[in-house]
């Protein structure tokens, strides 16, 4: 049964947690396969990249972007300002695909990442030893259930 995490920490009124800061408590996310299913943010891909392309990729992508764990570190640093995002972690990587209910994807994926309107973080996890992590961590945090949208 997944367990979830609102993360709500904010220094004026703007979210303080990065990508990064998440994705560093991971430890094995390695193991696990990776899919970008949503992404509204700016940054920088890079030269000849374009980020509005970028986000257009993913939306047309059936089951999201897929991507490596390494990658998705590294991308994670390209990011200025990070409105919406969603990305799964799963173990098989049949899983990796585009869910009707919210519900459904934090109880079969592994993990589940969302930066929610740029107002805090959501991370579901089977692993409740992570979501003890995080709520270390971090200073401003809510609990959740999987099936809290009922």
């Amino acid at each position: 049964m997944s367990k979830g995490i609102r993360i709500l920490d904010k220094k004026n009124r703007i979210v303080s947690v990065e990508l990064q800061d998440i994705l560093k408590e991971i430890n094995y996310g390695g193991q696990l396969e990776w899919s970008i299913l949503y992404l509204q943010t700016t940054g920088n891909l890079g030269e000849g990249r374009s980020m509005p392309v970028f986000e257009q990729q993913i939306i047309d992508a059936e089951k999201g972007l897929f991507i490596t764990w390494k990658e998705l570190n590294d991308l994670s640093q390209k990011f200025w300002d990070l409105m919406d995002i969603i990305i799964i972690g799963c173990k098989d990587r049949s899983s990796l695909r585009r869910y009707e209910k919210d519900q459904e994807m934090y109880e079969t994926c592994d993990i589940t990442i969302e930066m929610v309107d740029s107002g805090y973080w959501e991370v579901f996890a089977e692993n409740e030893e992570l979501i003890n992590k995080f709520a270390k961590k971090f200073k401003e945090v809510e609990f959740l259930e999987a099936d809290f949208e009922k």
